[in-house]
């Protein structure tokens, strides 16, 4: 391969060279499926991965973590983990709960982000 027949690195204009960009789901129409392809069909090197979208879809996080990386799309976040913090120890202790049946979903996607949003619960600390 010569120097003129090499292919070179994806560009997007407007773009610093090595910046990396992601899309959430949230922001893109259809299916899960649909969303991730619209993802690689724009370039995008990953996606953040909106719970409902992932619920809503008939595959497994295995599933999801294959497609991904089959589309050349790394899964950089999941997202949201909402009303988290809480005053009441019960209360607390079941959002732990939660977030460990979360980070084992996180685990099989192959992600170690999860995007926590701010509580808007009256009984939140």
């Amino acid at each position: 391969m010569t120097a003129e027949t090499a292919v070179a690195p994806r560009q997007r204009p407007g773009r610093t060279a090595g910046l990396r960009t992601a899309v959430a789901t949230v922001c893109l129409s259809g299916t899960l499926e649909d969303k991730l392809a619209a993802a690689a069909a724009a370039g995008f090197d990953g996606v953040e991965i909106f719970e409902p979208d992932f619920v809503a879809s008939p595959w497994s996080a295995a599933e999801v973590r294959s497609r991904c990386a089959d589309l050349g799309l790394s899964i950089d976040l999941y997202q949201p983990f909402r009303d988290f913090d809480a005053d009441d120890p019960g209360v607390l202790a079941a959002n732990l709960r939660r977030a460990e049946r979360k980070f084992d979903v996180m685990e099989q996607l192959g992600t170690d982000l999860v995007l926590v949003c701010s509580s808007v619960s009256p009984n939140a600390l």
